[in-house]
């Protein structure tokens, strides 16, 4: 028996450091490829090529990511790209290839939820308030606030597709401790992309006659949603103020602010983009942003930023990577969805809003560039809600 668990706890090990390490260690994605190949190594030792050739045949986000890999490879050594951002899609899509999604039952799923939705929340509470840094963390708290935001969605879908009390309290309340802990992050683009999700998790809730609630379920949800709200009024205060501050001083000509510089970098675009249109630029934009401020079409301080992205994922792609990495995107995004025929109820939630939670977190932020939002994404979305085995997922 100890062997067995051994064995699957060295399987399972990325899903573990993605609901632990992945949320304390600033290069916790570097460590992530360790764990990859570790599980692996055990996988193919244990069931040799047999979960390879069903996930080759059966997994369609596999074929997709196989595809960007080889994309991201060539425009590496064509015209640079970030090796980060390669690495983690690669180490994801290996994993992806070799796991054996039996393993990912939805016990498993609610230990890792839970877990993540804990120790992200203490994070978040032990830099905003014991030391009092706000949002000056150790991790950027833009991705970090998505990946808080993708645990709550996450949380809040075993929650409703659950028939067990006991487990619906529980992820309840790592639903209301990761979206507190969110709200910590102060990070206005991921709000916005987590009330989108939510509102389409309404959506699929009401327009699906399997799932019943109580009143008296409804009524226990409301106070205490309202009492994390009025804990949470003071940070969100602050942060709709300063928003408002800054929407004045563009309005008053001074884009030297947080949202100008994102619309100078956007206003950018279509000037780097020209004549690489199909391919990109790669990080030779850089080169390009320099070219442009001597000849006086952009401001000095967005030539100073040096920004190392363009604070939205789609211009971003089409910036570095062209139309071909834009249409990539557009598909690792689409993809998941139209994988939903033969879904469990769960895996609908999970899927339908963590693709919306990222395409509108995209508007304002790049969570497809940093590691941990990455990983998050393809390992849920791949090795858990577009499974051809999926009746271990759901227990409605």
């Amino acid at each position: 028996m100890f062997k067995k668990y051994l064995i699957n706890g060295l399987i399972l090990l990325p899903f573990i450091w993605l609901s632990t390490g992945l949320l304390i260690l600033r290069n916790g994605d570097k460590t992530m490829v360790a764990m990859v190949i570790i599980s692996l190594i055990t996988t193919l030792l244990v069931y040799g090529l047999t979960t390879l050739k069903t996930n080759i045949s059966t997994n369609k986000l596999l074929w997709l990511l196989c595809v960007i890999c080889g994309y991201f490879l060539f425009s590496y050594y064509y015209h640079g790209l970030s090796s980060r951002e390669i690495r983690a899609f690669i180490a994801a899509t290996l994993f992806l290839a070799v796991f054996p999604s039996s393993l990912l039952t939805r016990k498993m799923v609610i230990i890792f939820t839970i877990t993540s939705a804990g120790i992200s929340f203490c994070y978040a509470f032990y830099f905003t308030f014991y030391l009092g840094l706000g949002r000056s963390w150790p991790l950027n708290p833009i991705p970090y606030g998505t990946m808080q935001a993708g645990i709550s969605i996450m949380t809040l879908s075993l929650c409703l597709t659950s028939i067990n009390n006991k487990e619906k309290v529980v992820t309840f309340l790592a639903f209301l401790l990761s979206s507190y802990g969110l709200i910590m992050s102060e990070s206005r683009g991921v709000w916005l992309g987590f009330i989108f999700a939510l509102a389409v998790i309404f959506v699929v809730f009401i327009t699906t006659k399997k799932i019943k609630i109580t009143w008296r379920s409804i009524v226990i949800a409301i106070i205490l949603i309202g009492g994390v709200s009025i804990i949470s009024k003071p940070l969100i205060s602050q942060r709709l103020s300063q928003t408002h501050q800054e929407y004045s001083d563009i309005k008053s000509g001074d884009l030297n602010t947080s949202i100008g510089l994102r619309l100078q970098m956007w206003q950018s675009a279509p000037m780097l983009i020209e004549h690489h249109e199909l391919l990109g630029q790669g990080n030779q934009y850089l080169t390009s942003l320099d070219n442009l401020y001597h000849q006086g079409h952009i401001s000095k301080s967005l030539y100073e930023a040096q920004p190392p992205h363009f604070h939205n994922q789609y211009v971003d792609y089409m910036v570095k990577k062209g139309i071909v990495g834009l249409i990539l995107l557009l598909c690792l995004l689409i993809l998941p969805l139209r994988l939903l025929k033969n879904a469990s109820t769960l895996q609908r939630y999970i899927t339908i809003s963590l693709v919306s939670l990222f395409a509108v977190a995209s508007l304002t932020d790049v969570p497809l560039n940093h590691g941990q939002t990455i990983f998050m994404y393809i390992f849920w979305l791949g090795c858990f809600t577009t499974t051809s085995n999926n009746e271990h997922a759901d227990n409605d």
